[in-house]
Formats: C-alpha cells, structure tokens, sequence
C-alpha cells in the first residue's frame, strides 16, 4: 500500500468513525446539549481512530504476503501521524453531522 492508498483509506475510515461516533452518541446522550455531545465525538477521537486501525493491522490476510501487508501497515502508521497534525477535525467532524443531518433530519 502506498501512501496515496493509505491517504485514501485513512480518509474512509476517519468518515466512518466519525459517523459512527456521531450517531452513536445521539443515541446515547440524547438529552445533553449538543456541544456536549460533539465534545464526547471530539476527545479521544484519534486514540479510537488509531486502537481500530491496531485492530486491523493484527489480522493476517492470508491472500495478501506477509511483506505486502507490513509496507502497507507503515504507511498507514505514517499518515495517521500526518492526519493528526494536519486535518482540523473539528470542522471534519461538523462536516459529517451537517451532512448527516440534512440527510435523516428525525435522526440528529
């Protein structure tokens, strides 16, 4: 996996995760104001983003040689580490609510 295919997965997943946390979170703490609910979406989210990705490095594809699946797990260790720095994920994370809300607006 190259760094553009660990750019581009990473980027799938952050949007996954964020969906999931969102909603996930509306369920959960209906009755909370809603900054309180995008703070529980909001702290942590990376060390969750990066226990999931742990997660699925440590599944051997037996298809995928061993080598082949170790390069692609340095370059998704790389880009989360750049995707920390640089994605502002407040504004990721509104982004999916807004998007979500306007989709399934009895949901959010």
């Amino acid at each position: 996996m190259d760094k553009l295919a660990a750019k581009i997965y990473l980027t799938g997943k952050i949007l996954e995760l964020g969906k999931t946390l969102i909603y996930k979170t509306e369920i959960v703490a209906k009755g909370k104001e809603g900054i309180e609910k995008f703070n529980q979406v909001y702290e942590g989210f990376w060390d969750k983003l990066e226990e999931l990705l742990e997660k699925e490095k440590s599944i051997d594809r037996k298809w995928i040689p061993n080598f082949a699946e170790e390069v692609g797990e340095e370059a998704l260790s790389e880009v989360l580490k750049e995707a920390r720095k640089t994605f502002d994920l407040k504004v990721i994370l509104q982004q999916i609510f807004d998007v979500e809300k306007a989709e399934n607006r009895n949901i959010l």
